[in-house]
């Protein structure tokens, strides 16, 4: 009798369990077979009672609510068919859907930063696999204030792939000096903003003074190149100075990298340094800055632009040529796209900066819609940008790709060989920005150039298209795609 009781128990609560079943109470037909593995039904259930499963692999959550289901977001930013564009959301902020996929925010985000980074919010179903950030905005990074400017660094520490450069947007107030100091590495710099003026000396004791400008609506600004070891100074002239600096050295920060005059006399005895400058006495050496100012103003100001030579000090040893360190993009040809959508300015100690050994560079003007062709380096590509909206996505090789957008400031690393484009987003302004490698010579390569020189058969038959349609592909670089 015992038994049989035990038994009709059993029947009773399996039967108030089925009636009770979340998939009943979610409207799902139990007879059907579920389109997800059976170990996920308790995560199911916790849905039904309001509390969200935690960890799933993407794929499990679109198995276990289908499209047409009651917890998918609708709201995205997409409209099929689904090419890889990017998320548009028009009207409202970003969120994580996808032409049926994710879900929307139930919880706070920062919707100012995800409308610059609609791709991280909403990528494309063309990327896969685990590209780890390959993007820095110097917005995020920490602005050092000082008498006279400021400064703000991205190093590998701020972008861990960015291994070959460190970059530093550094600002001056009128007649502010940067103070004497060398680098380990090489200095690369661009004039963002305003006029300045450089002073140095070579290994043998000749002396360099040269202006550098900034940019204008009619012209690019100029940019200028110390090797490494080579002592240098900058000063603001009248209306300031902003410039990017870029070192071919990732861990710039690093002890014994860069070398500030007045904190050397600092850190030596007095009576060495008043030894060494052929002085009698230490007395008139009491007011060295015993703290590195890095930027400090100036008591006197210089003679304007395009005088630098009433005050330079002529070395008997001789001088040094203006060009010799500074180049002047405005006098140089810019090499118009072939596909039509703008224009690059290389410079490289190859073609056409001498000096410039260890960094290869490229000024970059894309039209609005614009497309930076898709290619590849035989170095790593540091990026950097100067004005306008972009988007690219870095293809690693074995099935793996990320897409990020850009604004000003941003930097970017494509390591070695990964395959990229850059496209302008903005379908009114130009976007312009840097290429920088660390290398005597400017490298690419272009995916439409190799498919039009290679044998028309062989890429129908790999990419399923028409012979005719190969031969359609432009035989020259198209560089930029209008």
């Amino acid at each position: 009798m015992r038994a049989a009781w035990s038994r009709l128990l059993v029947v009773a609560f399996a039967a108030q369990l089925a009636a009770s079943s979340p998939f009943i109470e979610a409207g799902i037909d139990a007879s059907v077979p579920a389109p997800y593995a059976m170990p996920h039904a308790p995560l199911a259930r916790r849905t039904t009672l309001g509390r969200s499963p935690r960890h799933l692999r993407p794929e499990d959550v679109v198995a276990a609510f289908p499209d047409d289901g009651p917890r998918i977001g609708k709201r995205d930013g997409v409209s099929p068919p689904d090419v890889g564009q990017m998320a548009t959301f028009t009207g409202s902020d970003p969120e994580p859907t996808r032409l049926g996929t994710g879900f929307k925010f139930l919880a706070n985000s920062n919707h100012a930063l995800d409308r610059q980074n609609v791709d991280n919010v909403a990528p494309p179903t063309t990327d896969q696999g685990d590209i780890v950030n390959l993007k820095w905005s110097m917005s995020l990074s920490h602005t050092r204030l000082l008498k006279g400017g400021w400064v703000r660094e991205q190093t590998v520490t701020d972008l861990p792939p960015s291994k070959d450069f460190a970059a530093a947007e550094i600002a001056m107030a009128p007649f502010a000096y940067r103070e004497l100091h060398w680098h380990k590495v090489a200095e690369w710099g661009y004039v963002l903003g305003g006029n300045g003026r450089l002073t140095a000396i070579d290994e043998d004791g000749k002396s360099f003074i040269s202006d550098i400008r900034g940019p204008t609506n009619s012209s690019d600004p100029d940019i200028y190149y110390f090797p490494p070891g080579v002592p240098h100074s900058i000063q603001a002239l009248e209306e300031g100075l902003e410039l990017l600096l870029v070192f071919p050295d990732g861990d710039f920060d690093a002890l014994g990298t860069t070398f500030m005059l007045s904190d050397w006399f600092a850190r030596t005895p007095l009576e060495i340094v008043a030894k060494n400058l052929g002085l009698n006495s230490t007395a008139v050496l009491g007011r060295i800055p015993q703290v590195d100012p890095y930027i400090l103003p100036s008591t006197k100001a210089p003679p304007p632009l395009g005088h630098a030579d009433a005050e330079a000090v002529r070395s008997p040893q001789g001088s040094i040529a203006p060009s010799h360190y500074v180049f002047r993009l405005a006098q140089q040809n810019a090499t118009v796209a072939p596909g039509g959508g703008g224009w690059l300015k290389v410079q490289d100690s190859v073609t056409n900066f001498p000096v410039s050994k260890d960094i290869a560079s490229a000024l970059v003007f894309v039209e609005p819609n614009g497309l930076r062709e898709m290619h590849w380096h035989n170095n790593d590509e540091w990026l950097y940008i100067i004005s306008g909206t972009a988007r690219a996505t870095a293809f690693a090789g074995s099935s793996s790709s990320r897409t990020f957008d850009f604004q000003p400031g941003d930097t970017a690393v494509f390591p070695a060989s990964w395959g990229h484009y850059v496209e302008n987003t903005s379908p009114t302004e130009p976007l312009i920005y840097l290429e920088m490698f660390k290398a005597p010579k400017f490298i690419d390569f272009s995916a439409t150039q190799w498919l039009a020189l290679t044998p028309p058969q062989i890429v129908a038959d790999l990419l399923n298209i028409s012979t005719e349609v190969v031969e359609g592909f432009m035989k020259v670089k198209p560089l930029i795609i209008s």
